[in-house]
């Protein structure tokens, strides 16, 4: 029988690998999407390794995670503290999954269903999605327009 040696040369030249599918693997996507509640924001935050700023309005509050990569991402909240919109701009476009949550499996088929390519615009009953963008400069909006704060505009939402 022959000995294959498992050595430190060995092992260096596996740990790379074996260390990014245990981080694919392991790691848990954040939940604060549209839907979602207010205490699953921090994982968005350590997710995007992000910085938070709050701004208290008089019909929402408004979490901005700003990622070191250069995309914002907004995440508007109800008085019960449910997010009802999200936002984002920047180089990088967002994990949509992430995001839209619940709802994304609708944004899937809304999307294959259109024709053309270019601005996204989409307008069901309670979801409403609008991104555009191109290389290096991506932007969008998505809200349950169900869970909108009664006398809010929506144009508020950016």
């Amino acid at each position: 029988m022959q000995r294959i040696p498992f050595g430190p040369t060995r092992f260096r030249k596996l740990l790379p690998p074996l260390a990014f599918f245990a981080l694919l693997f392991c790691t848990r996507p954040a939940s604060a999407a549209l839907g979602g509640d207010v205490a699953s924001i921090a994982a968005d935050q350590a997710l995007l390794a992000a910085s938070v700023s709050i701004v208290r309005a008089e019909r929402y509050t408004m979490h901005e995670l700003a990622a070191a990569t250069g995309t914002k991402v907004r995440e508007y909240l109800d008085s019960e503290g449910k997010v009802f919109a999200v936002t984002w701009q920047g180089p990088f476009r967002p994990n949509l999954r992430q995001l839209l949550g619940s709802y994304y499996e609708t944004f899937l088929k809304a999307a294959d269903s259109r024709m053309s390519r270019g601005p996204l615009n989409i307008s069901l009953p309670g979801l409403v999605i609008h991104m555009s963008g191109h290389q290096r400069a991506f932007y969008g909006r998505a809200y349950a327009a169900d869970r909108v704060p009664q006398g809010l505009s929506t144009d508020e939402i950016h």
